[in-house]
């Protein structure tokens, strides 16, 4: 029996598992679509286990720690922020969040029977999570952090330490430590998803409206971490070259339209100028995870080490 029906009839009467999604990272328990009293649910039910085993990460108590923290961060998300989001950047709605001991269960509206689907690689698509970001972002800006990730996204240097000492020797590895201050003391920060890939959007195709999930790794950032984060889960490298400054540009665009919404507008123009610095910087962290987790990555391009370049002339030893 799942470890998760006992805690969900305690709330429910009626319960009926139509589907298994998929399951969670490395055993940590599953995705189930299913009915509740008769309502179309999706059930997220974590217990993180006391071995991971995972093809790239070795099984260390550093490992574990840092997956069993992205989930409570998660379950704190939803309860004390999530609804307060504004309707341009809505996350996946939270009927209910059960918790026993390490066992956490969340049960979400299922998003299908509401008219969404998977985000896809379609340039509407991309446009509407970009100005999807772009209000999340501003709706945050310098927002309290408390339950969250002072650092939100799950690559950034302090939460992984050993695949920095994996990397070989090189510039990369020697400007780590430089790359990761640089994005820390920007003065400029917000809130950041902090695994925006495309996977974890759900789109309306009649109305564009954009629905995010998956917050473990939700703290604080500056915005552009999470534009690069997506764009390169979707493009390829030709399509980076071609297009990533356009979707940037798209992005500042809906980011200042948002500020004013929320009555940010004074300080639009310098936090602009500040991310938009750190764009190529956002691109070397990355390649810096990536080549100490999987230094044969597909994701690891010509566009990615461009960055990193410019992030050396720009920028240097500090």
């Amino acid at each position: 029996m799942s470890f998760y029906l006992p805690l969900i009839r305690l709330h429910y009467k009626k319960i009926k598992i139509t589907e298994t999604i998929t399951s969670l990272w490395s055993g940590c328990g599953e995705i189930v679509r299913c009915r509740l009293d008769d309502k179309a649910c999706v059930i997220k039910a974590i217990n993180v286990p006391k071995h991971i085993n995972h093809p790239r990460i070795s099984q260390t108590q550093f490992a574990i720690n840092r997956k069993r923290c992205s989930y409570n961060v998660e379950y704190h998300w939803y309860l004390h922020y999530a609804p307060q989001l504004p309707q341009e950047s809505r996350a996946l709605s939270c009927f209910k969040a059960i918790e026993h001991g390490p066992q956490k269960v969340l049960v979400f509206a299922d998003f299908a029977a509401d008219g969404f689907t998977n985000a896809q690689v379609h340039q509407r698509h991309i446009a509407a999570i970009l100005k999807w970001l772009a209000y999340f972002h501003a709706f945050n800006f310098e927002v309290n952090l408390d339950g969250l990730w002072q650092q939100g996204s799950y690559w950034h240097l302090a939460t992984r330490p050993d695949e920095y000492e994996k990397m070989p020797d090189s510039a990369l590895k020697l400007q780590a430590k430089n790359i990761d201050k640089i994005l820390r003391e920007c003065q400029y920060r917000t809130l950041i998803h902090g695994d925006a890939k495309l996977a974890n959007f759900a789109v309306n195709c009649s109305t564009m409206d954009v629905l995010g999930y998956d917050f473990q790794y939700t703290g604080g950032g500056v915005g552009v971490v999470d534009v690069m984060y997506f764009l390169g889960s979707c493009l390829n490298e030709q399509q980076l070259n071609d297009t990533a400054d356009d979707y940037l540009a798209n992005y500042f665009k809906y980011f200042s339209d948002a500020m004013q919404t929320f009555g940010h507008a004074k300080s639009t123009p310098v936090v602009i100028d500040a991310w938009r610095e750190l764009w190529p910087v956002a691109w070397a962290d990355f390649y810096r995870f990536l080549a100490g987790w999987s230094p044969e990555h597909t994701k690891i391009n010509t566009y990615m080490r461009k960055q990193f370049q410019i992030t050396k002339i720009n920028f240097g030893a500090r």
